[in-house]
């Protein structure tokens, strides 16, 4: 998982859904179910351009496949994970996962927030995140409310929390929570980073490309071989880039084997002589289209 820069809603996002938010809280508070019209979907694109295609949580590129506007917090109900369940054997299908409901209700004031969309893959979507959202209070606060104290433990590509600093890879793409992280073990366990083989698989040859660049710098360090600094710096930068695939775990990658974050990386690409690449930027959305 990757942290991005939050796309900016359009100057007519308030008014658009705002209707639509004031009659999710009044029917909240007439204590019926309340009505969630579609009204993210023309969105998805602004935070497709903003994650380079890839959904949020995997960071699998999504563009061919069905994929959502996922809500982090979920607006309708709240579930919880009783039964992680597996992946089918050369399948992505979710089998034997148990979910319960333990909140008729979500956090519906937050379904037109623009705060709490992301753009996401079916699988993570509805397979495995489904309402779920684990958060530190124990029990969860439920029903939820906006005046009820919650502190997230789920990471997201526009949360405050670096998901490298929570999640360490292998060089086999296999993914812990770094030191016991409760936000890296959240995340593992309610997105099944750890149960899904297909993305292991997926993973599994840019981690060992992460790892043998990484010991190339180190090796290149050792003899004080510039040249080879600068080519093994260059293939990193290149490798963890935020418009390639498992980006985040390539940063991760090279937080645990070099003890320094991608800003160190960079500063050191500079000192270096290495050109420091910037992923392409797509051309800005000016309006919202239909997904």
């Amino acid at each position: 998982m990757l942290r991005f820069p939050r796309p900016t809603p359009p100057a007519s996002f308030a008014k658009d859904v705002g209707a639509a938010a004031r009659a999710a809280r009044g029917a909240i508070a007439a204590r019926s179910a309340p009505d969630f019209p579609d009204l993210w979907g023309k969105y998805r694109r602004h935070f497709v351009v903003a994650q380079h295609g890839k959904c949020g949580y995997c960071e699998t590129f999504s563009l061919n496949h069905p994929a959502h506007v996922e809500h982090l917090a979920p607006k309708s109900a709240v579930q919880d994970l009783v039964v992680e369940g597996v992946e089918a054997e050369h399948l992505s299908n979710v089998r034997g996962r148990t979910t319960p409901e333990i909140s008729a209700t979500g956090y519906y004031w937050l379904a037109y927030a623009w705060d709490n969309w992301l753009f996401a893959c079916e699988r993570c979507n509805s397979g495995w995140k489904r309402c779920l959202f684990p958060v530190r209070e124990v029990p969860h606060p439920c029903p939820p409310g906006p005046r009820r104290r919650y502190t997230p433990l789920l990471l997201s590509p526009y949360g405050p929390e670096d998901p490298a600093l929570h999640l360490e890879f292998s060089q086999l793409g296999e993914v812990i929570a770094r030191n016991g992280s409760p936000f890296g073990d959240a995340t593992i366990r309610t997105l099944g980073f750890h149960l899904r083989g297909s993305l292991c698989r997926a993973r599994r040859p840019i981690a060992a490309d992460a790892c043998r660049h990484v010991d190339r710098l180190l090796l290149a360090f050792a003899r004080g071989d510039v040249h080879g600094q600068q080519s093994a710096v260059q293939d990193l930068l290149s490798l963890g880039a935020e418009d390639r695939a498992h980006a985040g775990m390539v940063r991760s990658i090279v937080l645990s084997r070099l003890k320094h974050d991608w800003r160190d990386l960079a500063r050191l690409a500079k000192r270096l002589g290495v050109p420091v690449p910037s992923a392409p930027r797509p051309k800005r959305v000016r309006s919202a289209g239909r997904s």
